[in-house]
């Protein structure tokens, strides 16, 4: 089976795997052990195929209760797979609490969603310690994802290969490439929502886009506060036996 870091499928556009990442000691991540993803809701008979062609035995939702109320994923029922909901939160209070914030007028200047996920690194080390040692633990592959597959994946993403010794410019560079991977399901959207640039929708815009001082945001946080993201998932409550197996599970 051909690994890809960018996931080809019908129904999903922001599917991407972990592997093919530099890591310390001139070790690199592993191919079909971890996709990020958008939420597979209507998955196509091919997508479903591929799926478990590509070795996907495990599914970790990342929505809260309502969105999965609202839209059940297409992995939630499939024989043979096994597919667990990870909210943040019961409430998802800190996801609610900045995504009623207006969105800025062009000319007060666009915004990053770092503060976001600090909020999130520090209110919600219940979750990471859950969804980090399910990845740890489990022995095929997983795919895990939120909404559009960006910000509560993307926080994981930085965790997992922070955890793995991947340097801050490749996570970084992971995680803006959802921009370009969602353009397709923006396309799709009402254009009005958005401010124009150079005749067309800026995605950059507000929370549609990932720039990568978001993510920047959140590395330099753990770098300051805690020495590190290793050290941050150990005041998570995940042991270094935790630790250790998920880097046996991604590096070689």
């Amino acid at each position: 089976m051909i690994k890809y870091k960018r996931i080809p499928l019908e129904t999903l556009v922001n599917v991407r795997d972990l592997g093919g990442f530099a890591a310390r000691h001139g070790k690199v991540t592993k191919y079909g052990v971890f996709l990020r993803s958008d939420c597979p809701i209507n998955l196509s008979q091919h997508d479903l195929e591929f799926l478990q062609e590509y070795g996907i035995t495990l599914s970790i939702d990342l929505r809260g209760n309502d969105e999965v109320e609202k839209t059940p994923s297409s992995l939630s029922k499939i024989s043979g797979h096994t597919y667990i909901h990870c909210p943040v939160s019961e409430d998802h209070s800190v996801l609610k609490s900045n995504s009623s914030k207006e969105l800025p007028s062009p000319e007060e200047g666009n915004f990053d969603l770092g503060d976001t996920y600090v909020d999130i690194a520090e209110t919600a080390k219940a979750w990471v310690k859950r969804v980090f040692t399910i990845c740890a633990q489990w022995d095929g592959g997983v795919l895990y994802h939120c909404f559009l597959g960006k910000d509560r994946a993307g926080i994981i993403t930085a965790l997992l290969l922070g955890a793995c010794g991947v340097c801050d410019t490749d996570i970084l560079m992971d995680y803006s490439a959802s921009m370009s991977c969602l353009r397709p399901r923006y396309n799709n959207m009402h254009p009005e929502m958005l401010p124009q640039k150079r005749g067309r929708p800026d995605y950059c815009w507000g929370f549609f886009g990932s720039v990568p001082e978001s993510m920047e945001t959140l590395l330099y946080h753990l770098h300051e506060k805690y020495g590190g993201v290793t050290a941050y998932l150990q005041t998570c409550g995940i042991s270094e036996e935790s630790i250790h197996k998920l880097q046996q599970k991604l590096l070689e």
